[in-house]
């Protein structure tokens, strides 16, 4: 009798700690954002609303990329997210021949197999992948899955999502959301399915 209630007693120690561990550590789980280094290519995902292209641009303007690549497909009839991303990079400095086009990509898991067929054509030997923080830990699945093969360093740097806090992430609907969402894809990328 005193076994079981030890195990029991066990048991449900696990739990409360594993609950904590989700509590505390669940958010900042998704979150990559590696120390830059100069490479190739910056490749901007869409899917946000600016924030990814501006984190990109800052990274070109501090040198670590001569060319930027924005992958990101068609959003209304023939006007594509890349076309409004470049626009976005003109502004902000970044000269028309610094940017690489990748305007047919609907979903991360095509981000990463259309950037990786302009990477090889192009013969550029890395890359810096940018996109929101709460992104991050499918990117670097589905990119690391996609370029094992291509002899291609990856690194990767995030862009703050001003509604997602990975230090609280239950802290408003929208994150909460956001976080919810993340891991059914990364279950539904786990179990081998491509978005």
């Amino acid at each position: 009798m005193k076994v079981k209630k030890t195990l029991i007693g066990t048991f449900f120690l696990v739990i409360i700690l594993l609950i904590g561990l989700v509590y505390f550590y669940a958010g900042k789980f998704l979150v990559i954002d590696e120390k830059a280094k100069k490479s190739d290519v910056i490749i901007v995902l869409s899917g946000d609303r600016g924030a990814r292209i501006e984190q990109g641009v800052e990274l070109y303007h501090q040198g670590y990329g001569k060319y930027i690549m924005i992958s990101g497909g068609t959003v209304y009839d023939d006007v594509t997210i890349a076309q409004l991303m470049k626009d976005h990079a003109m502004k902000l400095g970044v000269p028309e021949r610094a940017i690489v086009m990748e305007d047919k990509a609907d979903s991360t898991y095509e981000n990463a197999v259309f950037s990786r067929e302009l990477v090889q054509k192009l013969k550029f030997r890395s890359a810096i992948v940018v996109s929101s923080n709460y992104h991050m830990r499918r990117v670097k699945m589905l990119f690391d899955r996609e370029y094992k093969h291509g002899h291609v360093s990856l690194s990767y740097a995030s862009a703050a999502d001003p509604n997602f806090n990975p230090e609280h992430w239950w802290s408003s609907n929208k994150s909460l959301m956001t976080t919810i969402t993340e891991y059914i894809k990364l279950a539904g990328y786990a179990l081998g399915k491509n978005s």
